[in-house]
């Protein structure tokens, strides 16, 4: 079976997943307590018929499978709506921050690969010795540690404590660089809190995957032969065990935006990022359906597609696997 063909396969199961997703989304943001009326009115004296009015105006009023339909038709016509509070439209209100929430994500999934990978390799190669046994301590730590927590700990320590790093934001504003790579370095020191808070427990997790596949890969009959040819220990680990023992990384990466999605609205929320998870936060306490929607939409399709190239690279790593 060609790629083409394998692709095309997929998607005939990845469709249909997507619409259950949305249905199983539209209906758990509807049935939630409260609506985008009664949020929009909180607090204020509002009489019950003006607040009719808006439902009516809203397709509140109508049932939830109804409502649903009239989503999707303006969906598949490329119009996500606009947003009950701010009356712009949705795709403005999430592609401005796309951006800023690949580039927490990618810096996370790079730092967490880079040092998941070398430790894993150190402490299947150092197995029960006492590297082992502090690598894989701080992984059950780092696992354990709530993102919530940590971030307060970063800002407390390294923001309020030292005053080292900015604790909120993604820039300075009200200020002129000199250049270009100024403004860089000012950026980077604002996403580095953030990134340190995602990369804590996602590292821990891939660590425990890198360390138990290369056990398992160290014991396999081709490591063993390659260790009695003679060969030198660098050249078996990292040219022949290490290749095959990255191969279930690979597979969890591609699981690895919905994690990263996950701990980003949290962390974007703490660190006031605007990004995807911040805006997710905010739109879901003000029952911004339509934006809600939205957001679902593109983290939805992100999953998907992240999924799809994480199995096509496992075959493109292992030319062992076949598209069947």
């Amino acid at each position: 079976m060609t790629l083409k063909d394998y692709v095309i396969r997929r998607s005939i199961v990845i469709v249909p997943t997507f619409f259950l997703i949305t249905i199983i989304i539209f209906t758990l943001i509807h049935v939630a307590p409260g609506d985008p009326v009664t949020a929009m009115t909180a607090g204020r004296p509002v009489d019950e018929r003006i607040k009719e009015m808006l439902r009516r105006d809203y397709g509140l009023d109508q049932p939830i499978p109804v409502q649903y339909l009239l989503w999707l038709n303006k969906t598949l016509h490329g119009d996500l709506g606009y947003s009950y509070v701010s009356s712009e439209t949705v795709w403005d209100m999430i592609s401005v921050r796309i951006p800023l929430t690949v580039e927490l994500m990618l810096a996370a999934e790079l730092v967490s690969i880079a040092i998941a990978v070398i430790l894993g390799v150190i402490a299947a190669v150092k197995h029960n010795s006492i590297i082992d046994a502090i690598c894989s301590l701080g992984a059950l730590v780092g696992y354990s540690t709530p993102d919530f927590w940590l971030a307060l700990m970063l800002i407390l320590v390294f923001s309020v404590s030292m005053g080292w790093l900015p604790s909120s934001g993604f820039h300075t504003t009200a200020l002129t660089f000199a250049s270009p790579l100024d403004g860089l370095f000012d950026h980077l020191k604002y996403l580095l809190l953030p990134t340190i808070a995602l990369v804590c427990g996602w590292t821990a997790y891939l660590f425990r995957i890198v360390r138990s596949s290369m056990l398992e890969v160290l014991s396999q009959d081709y490591v063993v032969t390659a260790r009695a040819k003679g060969l030198k220990e660098r050249v078996v680990i990292y040219k022949h065990a290490l290749r095959n023992a990255l191969l279930p990384v690979i597979t969890y990466l591609g699981y690895s935006i919905g994690f990263l999605l996950g701990g980003a609205a949290v962390i974007e929320a703490t660190f006031n990022w605007p990004g995807l998870g911040q805006l997710m936060v905010e739109t879901a306490d003000k029952k911004d359906y339509p934006a809600l929607m939205g957001l679902s939409i593109i983290i939805a399709i992100m999953v998907l597609v992240a999924n799809l190239i994480a199995d096509i690279a496992y075959a493109a790593v292992d030319p062992r696997i076949k598209y069947d």
